[in-house]
C-alpha cells in the first residue's frame, strides 16, 4: 500500500522488480542491490537519535533535512516514524 509520506516516484520504485530497477535510470537511482538499501532524502523534525538503528543510517544536513540509508524492507516503517515528514528518492543529474 502506498504511503502518503513517500514521494510518488519512490512508491513506484518500491513496487518495481529488480529487472525494472536495473533497466530504468530513474527508478533505480538511490538503490544499492547488493545491500538492498535505499538512499533517501528526508524532511524531518525533532532529534535524530531515535531514527538511527542497525537498518537505518542518518546523515544530517541543514534545515531539517537528512540523507537516510534505509534497508529496503524498512522503508515503510521508517516513513511512519513521527519525526519523518516526507521522504523522496534522489534524482539523477544530467549536464547539457
Amino acid at each position: 500500500m502506498s504511503n502518503a509520506k513517500l514521494e510518488n516516484l519512490l512508491n513506484l520504485a518500491l513496487f518495481a522488480t529488480g529487472d525494472e530497477l536495473q533497466k530504468s535510470q530513474v527508478l533505480g537511482t538511490g538503490y544499492t542491490p547488493a545491500a538492498r538499501t535505499w538512499e533517501l532524502i528526508v524532511k524531518y523534525h525533532g532529534p535524530l537519535e531515535r531514527l538511527e538503528s542497525e537498518v537505518i543510517h542518518i546523515e544530517p544536513l541543514i534545515n531539517g533535512y537528512a540523507i537516510a540509508t534505509v534497508r529496503e524492507d524498512f522503508v515503510d516503517a521508517f516513513a511512519e516514524l513521527d519525526e519523518v515528514e516526507f521522504v523522496e528518492k534522489p534524482k539523477r543529474l544530467y549536464f547539457e
